[in-house]
Order: C-alpha cells, then sequence, then structure tokens
C-alpha cells in the first residue's frame, strides 16, 4: 500500500462547501433555476423522512440542492467569451503550482435563510487543496488562473468571481467584512486508491494525511488536535480486508475508499449522492444557529417571527443520528459531525437567547398596554365627574319631573344590583 501511494497511485477530489446567507426579500429563487436544476435526494444510505427534507417543490422540506453546470459558474470568470474557453485552473503560492479543474457542482438553499456552495474540485496532488484552501490561516497569498486550450494562463479573483456569481442570486458571503469566501469552508476530500486495507491502522495514516492536505505516504501526526473521529467500514469477510474509512473533524472530512478499477468519476458520484447529504445537515443545523443569532441582533422587533422559525426548525429541521439512516456507519459519521462542532449545545443556547427575548418582548408589550389602560380610566374618571355635574347643575333648576326620573332611576339601579348580588 505504502508503494502505490508514492508512486501516486491515487486520484483526489474534493467539495468545498462554502457557507453562504440571503434575505429573505432578496432572494432571486426564479434566476437560480434558470441556471440551477433541483436534484432530489435519492442515495439509500438516509432513511426516507431524512431525504423528504431536502425533497424539490416541497413547502415544509428544510431546503433543496441544484445542480449548477460548470458553464454556469465559469460564465462570470471569463467575461462573455466562448464557454469552452476554460480548459482547467491553476493555483500558485509559494509552496509551487497546482493544475486542478471544476465541475458541475451543487448550491443547496435552506429555509433558514442559509446556502452553501459545493465546488466540484479534482486534482492530481493533494498539496493543490492546501494552495487553494491554505488552512489555518486568515490570509491566503496564492494567485489565480484559469487556463484555455491554447495554454494561455488568465489571471482570476476568487474574491470577485464568487460574488459575481451569486450576487445576482441575492445570495452573499455569510460573514460580513473584508474576509475570503473560502476562510470558513469545510472541505469534503475523496481519494480513491486501487488496493484494499488490511488493517484499520492502514486506513488512519492516509485519513489523517488527507485532513492536513499532505501526501498520503508523509508520516505525520499531531496529538494537539482533540477534534479527530474516525469512522471505518466494516471488515469484507471475502476479502479480509477494509474499502474505506475517513476521518472527521470540525472543518474536514476525509475519505478513503479502495476501487480496484480506480474508477473515480464512479466514486465521486457516490460521494455526491450519499455523503454529500449527510454532511450539509450537520452544517445547515450549525450555520443556522449562526443565522439566528444574527437575525436576532437585527431584527429585534421580528421577535415573535424569528421564534416560529426556530420553532419549525427544531421541530422539523434537525435531524438525530438514530433517526439518520439504516446504516451504523453513516449514523456514526452524522453523530461525529455534531459533536466536534458542538452543534446541539449551539441550538440549546440559541433556543435559550430566543425565550429570553420574547419574555423581555412581551414584558414590554404588557408595560405598554397597562399605560394604554391607565389613560383610559383617567379619561373614564374625568368624563364621569363631567357626567356628575351636568346632573347636579340640571337637578339645581328644581323641575319636578327631573327629580321624581332621577330618584326612579337610582331605585331601580339599586334593585337590580340587589337582585344580582342575591342570584350570585
Amino acid at each position: 500500500m505504502d508503494d502505490q501511494m508514492k508512486n501516486g497511485a491515487a486520484a483526489y477530489g474534493c467539495f468545498l462547501i462554502i457557507p453562504l446567507k440571503y434575505e429573505r426579500d432578496s432572494f432571486k429563487q426564479i434566476q437560480l433555476e434558470k441556471i440551477g436544476r433541483s436534484v432530489p435526494v435519492t442515495t439509500m444510505d438516509l432513511n426516507e423522512n431524512i431525504k423528504a427534507m431536502l425533497s424539490p417543490g416541497d413547502e415544509t422540506a428544510a431546503g433543496t440542492g441544484y445542480i449548477i453546470s460548470r458553464d454556469a459558474l465559469t460564465a462570470q470568470m471569463i467575461s462573455g467569451e466562448d464557454r469552452d474557453a476554460v480548459k482547467d485552473f491553476r493555483v500558485v503560492d509559494k509552496s509551487g503550482e497546482f493544475t486542478f479543474e471544476l465541475s458541475d457542482s451543487w448550491l443547496y438553499v435552506f429555509r433558514t435563510r442559509v446556502a452553501f456552495l459545493c465546488l466540484n474540485l479534482s486534482f492530481n496532488k493533494i498539496e493543490t487543496l492546501q494552495a487553494i484552501c491554505n488552512p489555518g490561516w486568515a490570509y491566503n497569498p496564492a494567485e489565480f488562473f484559469w487556463n484555455d486550450p491554447m495554454g494561455e494562463s488568465h489571471p482570476f479573483s476568487v474574491e470577485k468571481w464568487l460574488s459575481d456569481f451569486l450576487s445576482p442570486l441575492g445570495i452573499q458571503k455569510f460573514f460580513d467584512g473584508e474576509s475570503s469566501y473560502l476562510l470558513d469552508s469545510y472541505t469534503y476530500i475523496f481519494t480513491v486508491v486501487p488496493q484494499w486495507f488490511e488493517n484499520l491502522e492502514q486506513m488512519r495514516k492516509p485519513v489523517f494525511n488527507l485532513h492536513k492536505m499532505m501526501p498520503l505516504d508523509i508520516e505525520s501526526e499531531d496529538e494537539a488536535e482533540e477534534d479527530i473521529r474516525y469512522v471505518y467500514a466494516a471488515r469484507n469477510q471475502e476479502k479480509d480486508a477494509y474499502r474505506w474509512g475517513c476521518c472527521v473533524t470540525s472543518q474536514t472530512i476525509s475519505y478513503i475508499v479502495a476501487d480496484e478499477a480506480m474508477d473515480f468519476e464512479a466514486e465521486r458520484r457516490a460521494q455526491a449522492s450519499d455523503g454529500l447529504p449527510v454532511v450539509l445537515l450537520a452544517l445547515y443545523e450549525k450555520y443556522t444557529c449562526l443565522r439566528f443569532a444574527e437575525l436576532t441582533r437585527m431584527n429585534k422587533g421580528k421577535i415573535k417571527e424569528l421564534k416560529e422559525l426556530m420553532l419549525n426548525f427544531q421541530a422539523f429541521g434537525t435531524v438525530t443520528p438514530a433517526n439518520l439512516s439504516r446504516w451504523h456507519n453513516v449514523k456514526q459519521i452524522y453523530a461525529n459531525l455534531l459533536e466536534v462542532n458542538d452543534i446541539p449545545a449551539a441550538i440549546e443556547d440559541i433556543s435559550t437567547k430566543l425565550n429570553i427575548l420574547t419574555a423581555h418582548q412581551e414584558a414590554v408589550e404588557h408595560a405598554r398596554s397597562e399605560t394604554i389602560i391607565n389613560l383610559i380610566t383617567i379619561f373614564g374618571i374625568v368624563s364621569i365627574l363631567a357626567s356628575v355635574l351636568s346632573i347636579v347643575q340640571i337637578l339645581a333648576d328644581g323641575d319636578l319631573l327631573i327629580w321624581v326620573s332621577t330618584i326612579l332611576t337610582t331605585i331601580m339601579l339599586a334593585l337590580v344590583t340587589a337582585l344580582a348580588i342575591i342570584r350570585r
């Protein structure tokens, strides 16, 4: 296995998941449907009720996924040139220059006003991904180019490209400010190798290296990283070996899969169909909590609306590992994603904050109502006094009929009051 890794017998791919957000009134659903095609979740790894959460056209669904063609993604980048002008891409940093490809990708939009662009990348060296993401650093000095069929390179800005693509849809970067789109991206790495794994340690080393975005054959370990979890396939009894394993962390998930045929495209489709929805469900819960924290700060006058949105999210938009899948290892992966990102605590925290704000708003409204009632009472007392004075003035005139009417009316009111008290 080590010899094959040293000889480069591996194919690398990645879904670079970029968190995004949108406002309800500015989101361009029609425009998105013009450039993207909604796709249902068809994997057998998820239970039917979970797949329904991402069902296109269902008003009760948590969100919908759209496949975005490579041409639609690169249209803004090439500024009206021939769509076939883009052959591949190149990234250059201090460690060297690397070539990668961009294929049809996915854009998932959720009702809680969060979205995720999943860029579908492939490359021959894992170091390529390190140059693209520059993990562990807020600033990325890498330069990006797209190459035409003639071999000529054209520089472009990743930030401007993503902004030009997303802005017409009413979608924006999740965190405001000058930070990069890629700074908070979640990296979903998958690698295909030809030989099955004889033991778990044989898988643990390469998936950890994938997480570190380093070559598979390099000796690497870091005991300081406490958020690492490993999940493996069950041992195949016929081959007496393991087919796949993965490393889950708070910022990456890394798969290594054995396939004698080295059918990378088939594996990429399988990862997009089976694994990507699982990761997105966890990230959707995480970023929904972050989004609610922002919305409650910016929309203090709409706490009831946000409370209803949060209740719907908790009731219909969250998933426990036990209900996710029929397969134990899929539930393990999802449970680890929730754990390393501390998502259950985030949901509880945002619920507590909303309850506090709701109670405060109810207290303010109650105080406002009492003020109005007090004003009405004051005006009522003034009106009663004015009526009494009017009656006194009328009686002062000495008209017998008025005196008799007043006395009889008073007696009747007294009798009615006494009768009501007796009957009660």
